[in-house]
């Protein structure tokens, strides 16, 4: 396949997705919930003395900061998507684990929350948000971080996994909800990449259609979701849902784990049987995740950090 063919498909697939979005509509009415953030965890002194967090981050906005760490994590972290989740779920276990390893990787889930861990050790509030395609049939989703800028007085989306932010058309840095919103009125909104440039933004968006990025990213935005206690390691309180009217995510949900779960046996990924199994139980036994509204969603924290 040649880059104009390339181009082709990669564009007739961000129609596909974007034409998804604008069709899903609407947020359903929601709560208005809220969320928590712990700058305080005494593991954060750790995780500053053992990792050059501070230093890295440096100075600026709570948004340059987060990116300057989203940058320096993704190359460090080898990406495994197989990986099952054996490591206690926080940035000292995960880092020990994988940080600058060749041999051993984690996914998405894991690298979001290593960096939202980073920043809130820095006072700077974030949280992973899980992203999701509609179609129960796809294997694959992602998940990346959210944090507040205090200055920009808004959240703006980082992905750890491929180092990126996302920028609209005039090149500023977006949230997951206004990714998603201007996928769906099918606005250029673009992944921007490490070692990219927001100078030519048209020509961004269009080199990073060509490979595959922003479809990926417009693939998987169908619905969202976001911790509510964001604190050093796995917290009780769960995920708020931000989902389209008339979309069942728990029979989505149900589906797509049935659906991993027979690909799994059939290709003989045995070492994924008991991950899948125990995810089945737990969305069988527990109640789809309380729906919040947009504007909860997208609201300043309630107890803004320095940053």
């Amino acid at each position: 396949m040649n880059k104009t063919e390339r181009l082709e498909t990669q564009r007739e697939l961000w129609n596909i997705y974007c034409g998804i979005l604008f069709h899903l509509g609407k947020w359903a009415e929601g709560e208005a919930l809220s969320f928590t953030y712990r700058f305080d965890c005494p593991e954060y002194a750790e995780l500053l003395a053992r990792y050059p967090v501070e230093k890295t981050a440096g100075k600026g906005s709570g948004f340059v900061r987060a990116l300057r760490l989203c940058r320096w994590l993704h190359p460090r972290l080898r990406h495994q998507g197989d990986y099952d989740n054996h490591i206690p779920c926080n940035s000292l276990a995960l880092l020990g684990y994988c940080f600058e390893k060749e041999d051993v990787g984690i996914n998405c889930v894991n690298k979001a929350k290593i960096l939202a861990e980073c920043c809130l050790a820095l006072g700077i509030p974030a949280r992973r948000v899980y992203a999701y395609p509609l179609s129960p049939y796809d294997m694959d989703n992602h998940v990346m971080t959210e944090v507040y800028d205090t200055s920009l007085k808004k959240w703006m989306l980082l992905d750890p996994t491929t180092g990126a932010y996302f920028a609209d058309g005039a090149g500023v840095p977006l949230s997951a909800a206004e990714v998603r919103a201007g996928m769906a009125a099918y606005r250029p909104v673009t992944a921007v990449l490490r070692g990219q440039s927001v100078k030519e933004i048209k020509a961004l968006f269009m080199r990073n259609l060509a490979g595959g990025e922003n479809a990926y990213y417009a693939k998987n935005m169908a619905y969202l979701m976001a911790d509510r206690v964001n604190t050093f390691g796995e917290a009780e309180g769960g995920a708020a849902l931000l989902a389209p009217e008339g979309l069942d995510v728990k029979a989505r949900t149900l589906e797509n784990i049935r659906y991993r779960l027979n690909v799994a046996q059939e290709m003989g990924f045995g070492h994924m049987v008991p991950l899948f199994e125990k995810w089945q139980e737990r969305a069988r036994k527990n109640p789809e995740a309380p729906r919040i509204s947009e504007g909860a969603f997208s609201a300043p924290p309630e107890t803004d950090a320095s940053s």
